[in-house]
């Protein structure tokens, strides 16, 4: 499989530089302007495997795909805490977030919930 290494991250480089490949090629990208979380999640390295909510207890719990398991309160997000139970119920998993087409501005993506992970877990704030 061939390794592509730019240090170009915007999408439409990345998409040129795919398209000098055979069609259905697997290619490996690598930008060294791409944070370690964006790396893991463009490589497939983790991904999130299942969404399991409880709205009883407000909760979504994001299980990933190395076993990780984070939670967040449904009412920290205003867009699913105002959802019926059966819109809720109604998403997409996409591996690199989650999707409610039915629920406008309530989309997750992975990468949020990972930087936000690493800011709670050492106690810090974004200035």
């Amino acid at each position: 499989m061939p390794t592509v290494i730019t240090d170009k991250s915007d999408f439409d480089t990345i998409e040129d530089i795919i398209n000098q490949f055979e069609k259905d090629a697997e290619v490996d990208i690598y930008s060294s302007k791409m944070s370690t979380i964006d790396q893991a999640i463009a490589m497939g390295q983790i991904e999130i495997a299942r969404l399991i909510i409880l709205e009883e207890k407000d909760k979504l719990q994001f299980v990933l795909s190395n076993g990780t398991v984070i939670d967040r309160k449904i009412s920290q997000f205003p867009a699913l805490d105002k959802a019926s139970k059966l819109s809720l119920d109604n998403f997409e998993n996409m591996g690199n977030g989650i999707i409610w087409e039915e629920i406008p501005n309530a989309d997750i993506s992975l990468k949020h919930l990972l930087e936000e992970e690493i800011l709670l877990k050492f106690n810090l704030k974004v200035a």
